[in-house]
């Protein structure tokens, strides 16, 4: 149950992350009439920004959970977790349901599965301001 809420307080801070950051992103893609096409790339380029530090910012989480005796454990074939290991985990679970060749095992399996949720949440939330942002700039021509 430990794990379930550490993966759940992630999740909480990975959308108040995510609200202030696409609040900020949006000052930044106002769509002027001569830049609509401007204003629709930097939103897009901020996403990204915004994506990969949600990532990193996982990876780095799982670094510090998995020193937690009894959280269980990340397994690869080369036996030692490195920090592409993380790094890769964290963004194959951001962006998908986790199928990886990394296996996750005993409680922290429910942290991985939050992430796997929050991302599939922050990510269609993600699409519809960038669809905002488009419809902006398309109007404002």
């Amino acid at each position: 149950m430990t794990a379930l809420l550490a993966g759940f307080v992630l999740v909480a801070a990975l959308g108040v992350f995510h609200h202030v950051a696409l609040r900020a992103l949006r000052g930044l893609s106002r769509p002027v009439e001569s830049r609509a096409n401007r204003s629709i790339l930097t939103a897009f380029i901020g996403l990204l920004v915004i994506h990969t530090v949600e990532i990193l910012a996982f990876a780095l989480a799982f670094h510090v959970l998995l020193a937690i005796p009894d959280i269980g454990s990340l397994s690869v074939e080369q036996g030692r977790i490195s920090w592409d290991d993380l790094l890769y985990f964290s963004g194959i679970n951001f962006t998908t349901v986790g199928y990886t060749s990394i296996d996750a095992t005993g409680p922290f399996r429910l942290i991985a599965m939050m992430q796997s949720l929050g991302g599939f949440m922050v990510l269609t939330w993600s699409a519809t301001f960038l669809y905002s942002v488009w419809r902006e700039a398309l109007s404002a021509k």
